[in-house]
């Protein structure tokens, strides 16, 4: 197939007949010999001047360490004091058994005679005779006492609430302008409204 020949080509054919021209001359299709090689050209340089370096952009502001404290915490709520233990007086122990009756005493007294009878008309009594002894006392009884109750068993002493927070808030004297920060306006505590 011959390749176009023109004085003016077509923009979009001119990639596909450069590619034939390069086929054709690959192939040794061209007539005549082949020229002898030219000189290898000088080497270029290894590569262009460095530029300049840019400027350091300008470092931002530093922000802020921290933002504003907030209000001191409520303290902790009481905790819950424990049941109180179920103990109590433990029942009176029984009474002993009455001790026996001790044995009546006897008595050995002996009465006396009788005096003589006085001389009628104005005769002196005769003497009393003596008392008889009184009897020895029984012996008490040996009743024992009935054994004390067990005592109650006290209940669980009751959780202790949590401390309450041990860090002092101290604010702002200014108003920091932050939607619900607290600060001192002349001694009285005042919420930021931003």
């Amino acid at each position: 197939m011959a390749i176009k020949s023109s004085s003016n080509y077509d923009r979009n054919e001119l990639g596909n007949i450069l590619k034939q021209v390069v086929d054709v001359v690959n192939n040794g299709g061209i007539g005549g010999p082949t020229g002898a090689a030219g000189a290898t050209g000088a080497a270029g340089p290894a590569g262009g001047p460095t530029g300049p370096t840019g400027v350091t952009g300008v470092t931002g502001p530093t922000g802020p360490r921290d933002g504003a404290r907030g209000p001191v915490g409520s303290p902790g709520a009481q905790g819950a004091t424990g049941p109180t233990g179920s103990g109590g007086t433990g029942p009176t122990g029984p009474g002993g058994a009455q001790g026996s009756q001790g044995a009546a005493g006897t008595s050995s007294g002996v009465t006396g005679p009788q005096g003589p009878a006085g001389p009628t008309g104005g005769g002196v009594a005769g003497p009393t005779g003596a008392a008889g002894a009184t009897g020895p006392t029984g012996a008490t009884g040996t009743g024992v006492t009935g054994p004390t109750g067990p005592t109650g068993v006290t209940g669980p002493t009751g959780s202790t609430g949590p401390a309450s927070p041990g860090f002092l808030f101290v604010p702002p004297t200014s108003d920091p302008h932050v939607s619900g920060a607290v600060w001192n306006n002349s001694g009285v505590l005042t919420v930021s409204g931003g």
